[in-house]
Order: C-alpha cells, then structure tokens, then sequence
C-alpha cells in the first residue's frame, strides 16, 4: 500500500504532478478549449466592427446618391432652354435675328 504522504508535499505540488502524469491529455484539452474560445470572441468582435463600418458606408452611399440626383434636377434646370434664352435677352441684351439679318452660308 502507499504510504501517507509526507508533510512537506503540498496540495499545489500533489495537484502539479497529477497534472504532469495523468492529465497531460486533458490538460492539452483544455488549453485547446480556450485558444478556440479566444479565437472566437476575436472573429466576433471583428466581424461587428466590420458590420458597423458596412453600415456607415452605406449611409455614406445613400447620401452621395441623394446629392447626385440634386445636381442632376440642378443641371437639368440651368440648362432650360427658356431660362438660357431668358438670361442672353436680359443680361447679354442679346435678341434673336429677323429674317433680314440672316445669313445662311454654303459652302
């Protein structure tokens, strides 16, 4: 039989050699367990930042999108005709020729 342990085996020494001898494999175990677990929390906390940077970017595309469509509605509206016309009569004092005042060049 195995004698009593002696007294100047402590718990934590008794507990480091079962570790060592018998519960090598468990141990790996669970230093596998929590590498995987750190690895997940790591992909979870980067996939949110990724998610949140997403979000941002697409309201960042909607708004371009809504200021595209004003210069578009802006353009289109500088570039009437009756308001081009309207501008050359009042500001240039520009009028349009009579039928006398035409010339038609061929060439």
């Amino acid at each position: 039989m195995k004698s009593a342990p002696e007294p100047t085996d402590n718990l934590a020494r008794l507990i480091g050699r079962d570790l060592l001898s018998v519960g090598r494999i468990p141990m790996f175990l669970l230093v596998l367990v929590l590498i995987s677990a750190l690895g997940v929390v790591l992909i979870t906390h980067h996939s949110r930042q990724l998610i949140a940077e997403q979000e941002q970017l697409l309201i960042e595309r909607d708004q371009l999108d809504i200021e595209w469509r004003n210069q578009i509605l802006e353009e289109n509206s500088l570039a009437e005709h009756s308001r081009i016309e309207r501008l050359a009569e009042k500001d240039m004092e520009m009028k349009r020729p009579s039928r006398d005042n035409e010339v038609i060049v061929h060439e």
